[in-house]
């Protein structure tokens, strides 16, 4: 059963709704248009007319002037006075917003235009709110991002670290499960994986190799274009066991329009597709990888040539004392086996092998007679040739990948009791290193021929090294550096035994 709208005169005489009320009402929700005609015609055309009526009819002036000042009063205060407030409030709500204050809602009972210029304008200043959230939001997120690259930077030991740190930032910013980062191998035409984030902690395939021209990565490096659309973590360089579709974006790395390699981002299934703003964003990042990249091959080459030359160097001082050749190498031999009988990493036999080729490379700074005396040198030849621990330690400290080998070639004739030099350090004040390559090349230089002395025999090489420890040496080295020739003169004794009869 349908009910029929109730007309304009049912609402008039609805019950419980006194008249004025409902004229009242009926005001505030008529229209602008309106509301100005109704407020000019009480507060002119009305009081024009009753001046009128006054005159034509002869009516009392005091009357008259009565309902002039009411319908005057009525048009203004019942029907003109809410409206310009309203007016008034949403003029002053712009001027805040364009000011930039954007706090607060205009607050008005007008049902009206002004009311939907007033609701507007709420609008408006909720999305300015946002906006300002959202902006705030990212500035926090640019800090975070500085002040972590800023740690990255404090300790660099290669462009790795802080590829990683702008992939996992820049998959954050995008709201990215995954990132990737991959490089083109120009010799194979092939892109391989360089750096990678996964929120879930997941690790690339070490061995993952894209060509140019396959899959998303390799089309985009191929054309040169960025492509958003559906793809599989897979295309990223992760497993293909575990592999999971979802929103995928891949943009390219150039350099004066020579390709790289490419970026890419993944979201889940279910996460908003990526638009052309993300691409922009991660458009302009990926071009400030590709100039630090480049830049970094770049010092990777200045610094290998300049370790090139330092090794050169290293050679030539032994080419002046034929006496010394193989020494520098034959001392970092040792060195590094010493490291390994007292179980030292790694990065640290490395360290210890290129301090001892380049520990004497300052001798090169040393007059040749001086260097090839032989006879004892005075006094004042003494402290020049002292100088060259200072000199090998500025010739080594500009290159960056031997700041731990400094150190070293510095302090490697400092004496355990501190009766060495160029600092006189004394027991654990010298470096660990520098205690090793020091067993390492007196070692040697008891067992070679020298412009002042003839080789010294094996044992007397080694009873004079234990009767040096805890003053020249430090003791802890020497037994470390005895027991590896003694496993070796076992091993070869037992080589050369002859076979029992069975």
């Amino acid at each position: 059963m349908t009910t029929a709208s109730p007309t304009s005169a049912q609402r008039r005489a609805a019950p419980g709704r006194p008249a004025g009320s409902r004229l009242f009402s009926s005001i505030r929700e008529a229209s602008l248009e309106h509301r100005l005609v109704l407020s000019l015609g009480f507060m002119s055309f009305i009081p024009i007319l009753l001046i009128v009526w006054t005159m034509v009819y002869q009516v009392d002036l005091t009357v008259t002037l009565r309902l002039v000042i009411a319908s005057v009063f009525f048009g203004y205060f019942f029907i003109a006075r809410r409206m310009v407030k309203a007016m008034l409030a949403v003029t002053a709500r712009a001027t805040s917003i364009a000011s930039g204050e954007t706090n607060g809602l205009v607050e008005t009972a007008e049902h009206n235009e002004i009311g939907e210029l007033a609701k507007a304008f709420n609008r408006i200043t909720q999305e300015l709110e946002l906006k300002i959230d959202e902006l705030e939001s990212s500035r926090q997120l640019v800090k975070k991002l500085l002040s972590r690259i800023g740690t990255a930077i404090i300790s660099y030991e290669g462009i790795d670290n802080i590829l990683s740190l702008i992939m996992e930032n820049t998959a954050a910013a995008l709201e990215a499960s995954m990132g990737s980062l991959m490089l083109v191998d120009g010799e194979k035409q092939e892109l391989f994986v360089k750096s990678a984030f996964s929120r879930a902690g997941e690790a690339p395939e070490p061995d993952r190799r894209f060509k140019v021209g396959d899959g998303i990565a390799g089309w985009v490096v191929k054309e040169g274009r960025a492509m958003r659309g559906k793809g599989q973590t897979v295309e990223l360089g992760f497993s293909a066991a575990k592999a999971a579709e979802g929103e995928v974006l891949c943009v390219p790395l150039k350099l004066r329009e020579r390709p790289m390699g490419v970026v890419l981002v993944f979201r889940p299934r279910g996460g908003a597709a990526f638009t052309e703003d993300d691409e922009s964003l991660v458009a302009s990042i990926g071009s400030q990888m590709a100039v630090a990249i480049e830049n970094y091959r770049l010092n990777l080459d200045v610094e290998r040539t300049y370790v090139e030359t330092i090794m050169a160097l290293a050679l030539a001082v032994e080419a002046k004392d034929p006496y010394s050749a193989g020494h520098s190498k034959r001392v970092g031999f040792y060195a590094m086996k010493i490291g390994e009988a007292m179980q030292l990493d790694e990065e640290t036999l490395r360290i210890l092998n290129d301090a001892g080729v380049l520990h004497d490379i300052g001798k090169i700074g040393i007059k040749d007679e001086i260097l090839l005396k032989v006879t004892q040198l005075t006094p004042d030849e003494m402290k020049i040739m002292e100088q060259h621990p200072l000199i090998g330690e500025a010739i080594v400290k500009p290159v960056r990948s031997l700041q731990r080998v400094v150190a070293l070639v510095r302090h490697h004739h400092e004496r355990y009791d501190g009766s060495g030099y160029p600092s006189h350090l004394k027991g654990d004040e010298i470096p660990f290193g520098a205690r090793i390559l020091s067993v390492a090349d007196t070692y040697d230089a008891m067992i070679t021929d020298r412009p002042y002395r003839k080789r010294l025999p094996l044992e007397e090489a080694k009873a004079e090294l234990r009767k040096i420890a805890g003053s020249q040496l430090d003791p802890a080295v020497v037994d470390a550096f005895l027991k590896i020739v003694t496993d070796k003169e076992e091993r070869l004794a037992s080589a050369k035994a002859p076979a029992k009869p069975a």
